[in-house]
This record gives C-alpha cells, structure tokens and sequence, in this order.
C-alpha cells in the first residue's frame, strides 16, 4: 500500500476511534473500516441527504454540527436532533431498504466521514459484537428522542429550557452545573426559538436566583426550583 492510502487510512482510523458508536475496537478493525469509508467536508447549510434518498452509507461527524430534520407536508421543518462530534447518525437506516427517514445537513461548516453501508454490512455478518454495539448506541439515540418528544409536548420556550437544563442535572434536587458544548444560536434550534428568545429567558431565570451564568457554565444553585417552575407552568392554562 502507498504511503498516501496508509496515511489516509491511519487518519480516518484516528477519526473512527473518537465515535462513541466505536470505542474499544482494536487497531485492525478500525482500519479495516477506514478502508471503506471516506471524509467528506460540508459547508454551512450543506445537505448530505434528504429523506427517502437510497442509503449508501451511515456517517460520523469529525467536526461541527448536524441536524437531522423532516419536512411536513406545508414544507415546515421540524428538528429531530443535532448531532455533535464523535456522534454518529444514520446508522438504523442501513439495515433497511426504505431510504433515509429524514434528511440531514450541516447546521455549521463540518467534517464528516462516510462509512459505506454495503461494506458494513458484509462486516456486521462477520463480527456479531460491532452489531451489539450498534444496538447499544441506538438505544442512547431512543432516550434522546424520547426526551426530545417530550420537549415538543411543552407549550412554551421557558417550559422546554426547563426541561432541557432538567435532564442535565445528575440528581434532582440540590446543586448542579450545566456546560453548554454548542453556541447559544445551536441551543435555540434545539429548543425551537430564537437566540434572542433563549437569551431573554435565560436572563429571566437569572434574575430570579434560578441559574447563575459564568462563560459556558449555567451554575444551578438547586434543580428543585426549577422541577418546581416547570409543573407551575405545566399547571397553568
């Protein structure tokens, strides 16, 4: 093999061994997958597949952002969930024959690596224990989408950044810091608002004593408060 295809490959090994989906493979059989995936470098806005498009591949993001969404028949769009680096996304689909069930485009300028779903699954057949891990991850993915459920129920903007700083606190009552990993304009997507919105009501929730702001961490000075706001507002008509 050139020395260009082992350093190609040695990359893309470097890039799959980052994806949770991946963890604990040994050396040979993520080369063995780099060998039949490929880097593909998305510009903002870029498309990588709309849904109903054939599969031919599930993908890992490298860098950036990744939203999955569908289009209702008004052509509104609702968003499914982002996808950060080292998350995979599409993977259910390459076991299928019905297309992609959603489309998928760069939310920011990324970097993404194709893994080809015929060659995958050819390498599923012969190692039970990548296929365990598939399952493992979609079943992460499930909980997601179960909460992102949930949050489309919630009527207003507050009530889902409730419930979104909600699931991030590890108990339910007593102090918590929550890290945001995307930008502020990424977090109003997820929640469905603006970002203007979202700060406005993060600037609400300060000036009550709910949250403190510092940089990237939103300090809780106590979750119960906020599971307290939430039911009020669910209560309210």
């Amino acid at each position: 093999m050139s020395p260009h295809l082992l350093i190609r490959r040695a990359t893309l090994a470097a890039q799959l061994r980052r994806a949770a989906i991946f963890e604990g493979l040994c050396d040979a059989e993520l080369s063995r997958i780099a060998d039949y995936s490929r880097e593909i470098s998305m510009p903002k806005g870029g498309i990588i597949f709309r849904e109903g498009d054939p599969v031919t591949a599930f993908f890992i993001v490298s860098r950036g952002v990744v939203e999955a969404y569908r289009t209702g028949p008004g052509g509104d769009e609702r968003l499914i969930h982002l996808v950060h680096a080292g998350e995979s996304f599409a993977e259910a689909a390459v076991a299928g024959p019905l297309g992609y069930p959603a489309s998928a485009r760069a939310l920011e300028a990324a970097e993404i690596v194709a893994i080809g779903s015929g060659p995958f699954l050819i390498h599923l057949s012969e190692r039970p224990e990548l296929a365990l891990r598939m399952l493992a991850t979609l079943g992460r993915r499930l909980r997601g989408l179960v909460t992102v459920i949930e949050g489309y129920q919630l009527r207003d903007t507050e009530s889902r950044l409730l419930r979104w700083l909600l699931d991030r606190c590890v108990q339910p009552t007593g102090p918590a810091t929550v890290t945001l990993t995307t930008t502020r304009v990424m977090l109003a997507t997820e929640l469905g608002t603006r970002r203007e919105t979202l700060s406005r009501l993060l600037a609400r929730l300060r000036e009550c004593g709910a949250i403190r702001i510092e940089g990237r961490k939103i300090e809780i000075p106590d979750a119960a408060f906020l599971h307290q706001r939430l039911e009020k507002r669910r209560a309210s008509p």
